[in-house]
């Protein structure tokens, strides 16, 4: 998004939202992002980027067996699973100017790396906990670690609105030896934007 020539050296916060798609689990995890992005100096020479990536969780849905010892009730059960995953992400990298047309649109390319926390809550629902027992349920989980992302960002010719298409690997980090359904996400998010500038000071 962001650096693109001379005439577009200033500084800048951008605003961008849209909608995000895990890509690393068969439960489908969708998210709306909200991405934040500060370009700090008006020197065209330093492509240096901040970004804050908040991706606000929609209900992933799944399902889990229950069973029960219980001669008199149906041997096992099957439930449906809730599970809302948010993350959220502090990064820093760089941008590449890639191609501008006659237009004066351009095209970039942002790498990145940053720290991602990710957390999960699990719901069971309509579970008879008095006579069915999940074996092996999933957990809430609390983690993160180390991250690598790189955005394609399409630029409008009046400079302040954007695409952009943002890949993000999961957290570098297992979740563990307990067996889960679900593993971090990696989301794919597809976000349109606006830059606000910041004026030189003489």
């Amino acid at each position: 998004i962001f650096l693109t020539s001379n005439l577009n050296a200033q500084s800048y916060i951008s605003i961008a939202s849209g909608v995000s798609r895990d890509m690393n689990n068969t439960i489908s995890f969708y998210h709306v992002p909200l991405s934040v992005q500060w370009k700090p100096g008006n020197n065209p020479r330093s492509p240096i980027i901040f970004q804050v990536d908040y991706y606000i969780p929609l209900t992933g849905n799944s399902t889990g067996n229950a069973y029960t010892l219980n001669p008199s009730l149906p041997e096992k059960q099957t439930l449906q699973e809730n599970i809302r995953a948010g993350i959220f992400t502090f990064s820093m990298g760089f941008a590449i100017h890639l191609y501008t047309n006659k237009k004066n649109n351009s095209f970039q390319l942002n790498l990145l790396m940053g720290l991602c926390a990710q957390n999960f809550k699990v719901i069971y629902k309509d579970y008879d906990k008095v006579n069915y027992e999940v074996l092996n349920p999933d957990i809430n989980l609390n983690s993160g670690g180390f991250v690598l992302s790189s955005a394609g960002v399409y630029n409008f010719n009046n400079k302040k609105m954007f695409l952009m298409l943002q890949l993000q690997t999961p957290p570098i980090q297992t979740t563990g030896d307990y067996p889960l359904s679900y593993k971090f996400i990696a989301p794919l998010q597809f976000t349109y934007g606006y830059k606000l500038f910041f004026k030189r000071r003489k």
